[in-house]
C-alpha cells in the first residue's frame, strides 16, 4: 500500500492563509498509523514536491477561495482545480502548479485529495484565524482522519 502523506500549506502570519499550518499543529497532536506522515509545507512552493515522494496517497491541506461559503470545508480532487488555478490562496502559483510539476517527475502519481476551507480574505501580517475559519479546524481534522481510515 505504501505510505500516506498529509501535506499542509499556509502562512500563519497572514490570517486565514495560516489554515493549513493550524491543521498541521492539530494533526501533530494525534497518533497516526505507522504508514501516515504529516508535513508542514508552509509556503514551500515547488520545494513541497519532496513531501510527495514515496507515498501512495497524499492529502493536501490549504486555504481556498471561491469554492463555497466562508468557513465551509471542501474536499476536492486535482481535476477540480484544473480550470481554477487561482482559487487556492497565497503560495505563488499554488497547488495546481505543484501538481503539474509532480506529473513531470513522478510516475505513478499518488492518489491525491485536497482538503481546504473557504476563507474570507488574506490579512497580511495579521496572525490568527478568523472565527469561521477557526470553527472549521475540528471538522477538517475529523474529515482527514476519516479519509485515512477508509
Amino acid at each position: 500500500m505504501g505510505t500516506r502523506h498529509i501535506v499542509c500549506f499556509g502562512n500563519e502570519l497572514h490570517g486565514d492563509d495560516g489554515f493549513g499550518t493550524r491543521i498541521y499543529a492539530e494533526l501533530r497532536r494525534l497518533t497516526w498509523p505507522e504508514d501516515v506522515e504529516v508535513f508542514n509545507a508552509g509556503i514551500a512552493g515547488l520545494n513541497a514536491l519532496r513531501f510527495l515522494e514515496d507515498c501512495s496517497q497524499a492529502i493536501l491541506v490549504d486555504a481556498l477561495a471561491n469554492f463555497g461559503n466562508v468557513g465551509e470545508v471542501c474536499l476536492l480532487r486535482p481535476e477540480d482545480l484544473a480550470d481554477r488555478p487561482e482559487q487556492l490562496t497565497g503560495h505563488g502559483l499554488g497547488i495546481p502548479y505543484l501538481l503539474e510539476a509532480l506529473k513531470v517527475i513522478r510516475e505513478p502519481l499518488p492518489d491525491i485529495l485536497i482538503v481546504g476551507v473557504e476563507i474570507a480574505a488574506l490579512k497580511l501580517f495579521s496572525p490568527g484565524l478568523s472565527d469561521k475559519t477557526e470553527q472549521a479546524v475540528a471538522k477538517t481534522v475529523q474529515l482527514i482522519r476519516g479519509l485515512l481510515s477508509e
